[in-house]
C-alpha cells in the first residue's frame, strides 16, 4: 500500500510540473505558439499597434483552441511567467492585458494546420514609460475525446509579450554574485553570474567572459547566454570554458551591455588550474629515468666471497709480515 500511495503521488506531481512547465513552451502537446515571444517597441501612448502571431496543430487530431490575455509576471530566478488573476494595471504598473485584443478568441485546427490572428495593442495615453507584460494563451481540446466523451484534456501554450512604453524610465542593474571553482584539476571550467535587474523596463544583458591565463595571453572569450530579466528580478546566467587542458592562474572578467544608454556590467574573479595527479605521475617518470640512467652509468661491481677472503687473508699475512721486521 506504501508504495502504490507513493507511485500515485510521484506520478501527480510529475504531472503537475509537466503541465506548468509547459504552460509557455513553444511546442506543448502538439500545439505550437508562433513566436513564443513578442517584442513590441516604442509603443507610445494613445497609438494603436497591430501584430501578427500564428498557433499552429502539431497533433493527428482536429483542436478547438480558444484564447485568453492574461498578465504576467516573474518573480523566482529560473524566469517561470507566474499569471496574475483579477490585477489591473493600478494594482501593477507593468500589467498590459487589458490593452491588448485578438481577432479571434476560438479557432479549429485540423491536424498539421497553421492559422493567423492579429492581436491589436490599444496603449492608453496615460501608460507609463518602461515595460509592460503580458501573454496570450492557446488552450487546445482534442476534439474527438470531447465527441466521445463529453470531457477533453487540455494543453496550453502561449506568447509572451514584451511592450516598452518609450520615456524617461530608470536604467539600472548590478552583478549580484559571479562566481567559478577557485581549483580545479582539469577543464571544463563552469561560470555562474548572478544578475539583478532594478530597471523600470525588461533588460537583454549582451556580452562575454574575458580570461588572461597568468602569463597575460588572452584565452577565446566565453560568451553569456542571451535572456531577458524582467524589471526587479534576479536570473543566473550560466557560461562554461570548455578547455579541459589549463595550468596555473587564470583571470575572468564578465563584461556585459544593457539598456539603451549601454549601461555596463563588469564583475572579475580568479582561479586555478593544475593537474596536479598528472604532474605527480611525471615527476614520478622522470624520477624513475633518472634512476635508471645512473644505474646504466655507474654499474655495481659482481661480488664474489672466495675472492674477497682472500684478499682479506692476504692483507693479515703483510701486517704480520711488517711486524716482524
Amino acid at each position: 500500500m506504501k508504495k502504490l500511495l507513493f507511485s500515485l503521488f510521484t506520478f501527480n506531481f510529475l504531472l503537475l510540473t509537466f503541465n506548468w512547465q509547459s504552460v509557455l513552451a513553444q511546442t506543448s502537446l502538439g500545439l505550437s505558439a508562433i513566436p513564443p515571444r513578442l517584442e513590441i517597441k516604442d509603443a507610445h501612448p494613445g497609438s494603436i499597434v497591430t501584430k501578427e502571431i500564428k498557433v499552429r496543430n502539431e497533433s493527428r487530431v482536429q483542436r478547438l483552441i480558444t484564447l485568453s490575455i492574461k498578465d504576467i509576471i516573474v518573480k523566482d530566478d529560473s524566469g517561470t511567467p507566474i499569471v496574475l488573476e483579477d490585477i489591473t494595471s493600478n494594482e501593477n504598473r507593468w500589467a498590459a492585458s487589458a490593452w491588448i485584443q485578438a481577432s479571434q478568441t476560438s479557432l479549429r485546427l485540423n491536424p498539421g494546420e497553421t492559422k493567423a490572428l492579429l492581436l491589436t495593442v490599444l496603449v492608453p495615453d496615460d501608460a507609463l514609460p518602461g515595460g509592460h507584460y503580458a501573454a496570450v494563451f492557446y488552450t487546445g481540446q482534442d476534439l474527438a475525446s470531447l465527441d466521445q466523451t463529453g470531457s477533453a484534456v487540455e494543453a496550453n501554450v502561449g506568447t509572451i509579450l514584451y511592450i516598452t512604453v518609450p520615456g524617461e524610465v530608470k536604467e539600472a542593474a548590478r552583478v549580484v554574485d559571479f562566481s567559478a571553482p577557485r581549483f580545479s584539476e582539469y577543464g571544463p571550467i563552469p561560470f555562474q553570474a548572478v544578475i539583478e535587474n532594478l530597471s523600470d523596463i525588461h533588460i537583454k544583458p549582451l556580452g562575454q567572459i574575458a580570461i588572461t591565463d597568468m602569463f597575460g595571453h588572452r584565452l577565446p572569450d566565453v560568451p553569456l547566454p542571451e535572456t531577458n530579466i524582467f524589471p526587479y528580478v534576479s536570473r543566473t546566467l550560466l557560461a562554461t570554458l570548455p578547455n579541459k587542458w589549463l595550468f596555473g592562474r587564470y583571470r575572468a572578467q564578465l563584461q556585459a551591455g544593457y539598456g539603451s544608454a549601454g549601461n555596463a556590467l563588469i564583475a572579475t574573479l580568479s582561479f586555478w588550474v593544475i593537474p596536479w595527479r598528472l604532474i605527480i605521475l611525471i615527476l614520478a617518470i622522470i624520477a624513475i629515468l633518472i634512476t635508471l640512467g645512473y644505474l646504466l652509468r655507474n654499474p655495481p661491481k659482481p661480488t664474489n666471497p672466495r675472492a674477497d677472503r682472500l684478499e682479506k687473508e692476504l692483507e693479515t699475512l703483510k701486517r704480520k709480515y711488517r711486524d716482524r721486521k
